[in-house]
């Protein structure tokens, strides 16, 4: 008698304790269509419900969901938290089928249960049935060829390395050429920088210098003498005082440099040089010696008094 009230009282736990379980814990699957056609895909998704120290066991399907029902791909299992210390889980499934038929996707069983309990209670989610059909063929119809593949315009990220290989080779088809004619012209690849130019009055002086240790008049050549030395002295004018020297008749220069701070004395001696220079170049004069040296001392001089005005004006024209 006892053993019987002992199985009632056992009987009736149990039945008041699983809807209060399934109040707290529920497992569902969602078929978006049940009807496609053969090679279509479908989504097929799983979800639970239940509070947050819950264990359970999440079920592992991996390449079909039963005969003739291939999964594509899967989601990760999605967690969000909700109120009342309770929270979901969904898995997104992509499935598809090859075959035309009809296929019950099978209950899909989950286990569950509170933290720290010895036994987990097993849940199903319900059944469902995939129609699967075949595209209807008209055979009255010819056969037509099969179709080949239908091109698809290109993107900018597929040209763009073609772009890039192209440019590359022609900088370096050109940076070769570059290097060929460079070569064959005798030109150094890459030219060497230039020396910082040298003030007009120490260009004159020391190629003033040169001349004179050269002793060009005294071994025969004169005219190479006073020609050298004028085109020292006209350079020298050209670069201080910006006028054209090089180009003017002696009283041409004579007339420009009257326009700038030069003093007569200096004007005169410049005069004097020039105009020897002429003698010897023109008219076949032959000076005496004392005179050779009398026009580098005036070329001297010339340099020496006019240098400073000269630089002052370059620094000024700056």
């Amino acid at each position: 008698m006892k053993l019987i009230q002992t199985n009632i009282l056992l009987i009736l736990f149990v039945l008041l304790a699983a809807p209060a379980f399934s109040q707290q814990v529920s497992v569902q699957a969602k078929l978006d269509t049940n009807i496609m056609l053969v090679g279509d895909q479908t989504g097929f998704t799983l979800g639970m419900m239940l509070p947050e120290d819950y264990i359970f066991t999440w079920p592992q399907l991996n390449d079909t969901l039963t005969a003739n029902v291939e999964i594509v791909k899967k989601s990760p299992i999605d967690t969000l938290a909700i109120e009342n210390g309770m929270m979901t889980l969904a898995q997104k499934f992509t499935i598809t089928a090859f075959d035309s038929g009809y296929y019950v996707i099978p209950p899909v069983q989950f286990n569950v249960g509170p933290e720290g309990s010895t036994s987990m209670t097993q849940l199903e989610t319900e059944p469902y049935l995939l129609n699967v059909f075949t595209v209807e063929v008209d055979t009255a119809q010819t056969f037509k060829p099969i179709k080949g593949p239908i091109g698809a315009p290109y993107t900018f990220a597929e040209i763009l390395p073609w772009l890039l290989l192209t440019l590359g080779i022609l900088l370096i088809a050109g940076f070769i050429i570059y290097f060929l004619v460079r070569r064959e012209k005798n030109i150094p690849l890459f030219a060497a920088r230039p020396k910082p130019k040298l003030p007009p009055h120490t260009v004159a002086l020391d190629s003033l210098d040169k001349l004179t240790a050269q002793k060009v008049w005294q071994q025969g050549h004169v005219k190479i003498y006073h020609s050298r030395l004028t085109e020292i002295i006209r350079i020298y004018i050209e670069d201080s005082f910006d006028v054209r020297a090089i180009e003017l008749t002696t009283p041409e220069i004579l007339e420009s440099i009257k326009q700038t701070k030069i003093n007569g004395q200096d004007i005169e001696l410049l005069g004097q040089m020039l105009e020897l220079a002429d003698l010897v170049k023109f008219a076949k004069f032959k000076p005496q010696p004392s005179e050779n040296e009398d026009a580098m001392d005036w070329a001297y001089d010339f340099v020496k008094d006019a240098m400073k005005l000269g630089d002052i004006e370059v620094e000024e024209g700056v």
